[in-house]
């Protein structure tokens, strides 16, 4: 008999940057829940709003919730709509597996790490049972859940896949692909910023062959027509010999050309034979976590072994390749002074990236900053989840600062600094690229433009 699984995908659904791309690491639990026990067994469909109208339309007989840090909060709206219908809940994500103490009531277990071989034998104990048993729970790797004393028992941590090569690909046939798709081609990232908390739920780099890589390439142009790929990796080029791998299977193939990528590549592994192999492969952009103009701010959140040099070196070498150069920068360390922030909008300025973002350091669990959050009183287990939208512009009176120089006007004045220097390059890029015509736009409302850009 088929049971029916809804995932729920927490996610601000009114938020284009989340809604942009399709949950993949969803689209992973599905296919080895096919894998494991093949389509007639199991029906699954993947919603990100209407939730209670979801339930109600397709009658799941077990809901997984997924949910980052900052939409935790949606997370446990989910799991308490479900409950009314008596239903199983299933967590899992970034968030649950940083702070285990954060499972509420409504929330039957938890998945502490990835969760591909996870799902399959709670599904398999959830078939043959049709609930889950607190004792047979126990037996399950990778898995906090309530026991009848209304304790979190954890099962300790299951073991990595290895080699990743064992997991099918995503289920997209559940999503909407567009012609600008992504993948993952590894898991985890050799660094540990202070900030990052991706890199300490993977805990370590493994990644996909080659062979899978191109496979799933070659899958996205053939079933979607899939035009531009973005590689989502924490650090994509951080296996060199990988890419002159995929590279060479790319032209066995005849599929070198066919379609533009995109990546991430970290400023102090940036050198000539590394982006010129990409320009061969294809890449058109690279994003880089550049962070800081600031050697002291730079160093408290990437650590020692990187400099500012690093940062101008690896922009001068990927534009010398014309290829587009992305970054993201974070102000509002806890020791950064008002100088060292107009040192990085200095860079910025100077830098001659194709565009930035930028950020106010927001402390996530599992993270050094959140241990230092932690011990100044600004954050615990049962806060407002919704204090970690990275989104500053939107969330600027009720965001977390973690400054000790500067205060939360301070700061948001600064980044309004930086945000307008990014709306007047936009502009001037439309123009560069040819997309906005400057002899057709009135001489007054160009100078208008530009003087709201630089109030």
């Amino acid at each position: 008999m088929q049971i029916k699984f809804l995932f729920i995908n927490a996610i601000n659904s009114s938020k284009e940057v989340e809604t942009r791309y399709p949950p993949l690491g969803i689209g992973y639990l599905v296919s080895s829940l096919r894998k494991c026990f093949g389509e007639e067994a199991v029906e699954c469909k993947v919603i990100d709003s209407n939730i209670e109208q979801e339930i109600v339309n397709f009658k799941p007989e077990i809901i997984g919730i997924s949910s980052v840090s900052q939409n935790y909060n949606k997370a446990i709206a989910y799991a308490r709509v479900a409950k009314k219908y008596n239903l199983p809940v299933v967590c899992g994500g970034v968030h649950i597996s940083m702070m285990l103490s954060s499972l509420t009531k409504d929330m039957d277990i938890g998945v502490v790490g990835e969760g591909e071989e996870t799902i399959c034998e709670l599904f398999e104990l959830f078939s043959q049972e049709k609930k889950f048993d607190s004792d047979k729970l126990r037996k399950i790797r990778g898995i906090i859940y309530w026991d009848d004393k209304d304790k979190i028992v954890f099962t300790g941590r299951r073991d990595l896949i290895y080699p990743l090569d064992r997991l099918p690909l995503p289920a997209r046939d559940l999503f909407r692909i567009r012609a600008n798709a992504y993948i993952f081609s590894s898991r985890g990232c050799p660094y540990r910023c202070t900030f990052c908390a991706s890199s300490r739920f993977w805990d370590k780099v493994r990644f996909f062959s080659a062979e899978y890589v191109v496979n799933e390439i070659e899958y996205l142009i053939n079933r979607y027509n899939v035009k531009d790929i973005n590689f989502y990796d924490d650090l994509f080029a951080a296996d060199v010999r990988r890419i002159k791998k995929i590279v060479n299977l790319l032209k066995a193939r005849n599929i070198l050309g066919k379609v533009n990528f995109f990546g991430s590549v970290r400023a102090n592994l940036v050198n000539d034979d590394l982006v010129k192999l990409l320009k061969e492969m294809g890449v058109k952009s690279l994003g880089m976590g550049l962070e800081s103009g600031s050697n002291s701010t730079l160093k408290y959140l990437k650590g020692e072994n990187i400099d500012v040099k690093d940062n101008e070196n690896a922009i001068r070498i990927i534009k010398k390749y014309n290829i587009a150069t992305q970054g993201s920068f974070v102000i509002g360390s806890p020791k950064e002074e008002k100088e060292d922030i107009l040192e990085t909008l200095r860079f910025v300025k100077k830098s001659g990236l194709s565009d930035f973002a930028i950020y106010v350091l927001t402390p996530f669990p599992g993270t050094p900053v959140w241990d230092y959050a932690k011990s100044k009183g600004l954050v615990n287990k049962k806060m407002d989840w919704d204090k970690l939208n990275v989104n500053f512009e939107d969330s600027h009176n009720s965001a977390i600062i973690l400054s000790e120089k500067l205060s939360r006007d301070e700061i948001y004045k600064l980044f309004l600094q930086f945000k307008r220097y990014q709306k007047k390059k936009k502009f001037y890029n439309l123009i560069k690229r040819g997309l906005l015509n400057p002899w057709k736009i009135p001489g007054f409302l160009i100078k208008m433009f530009i003087n709201k850009c630089c109030k």
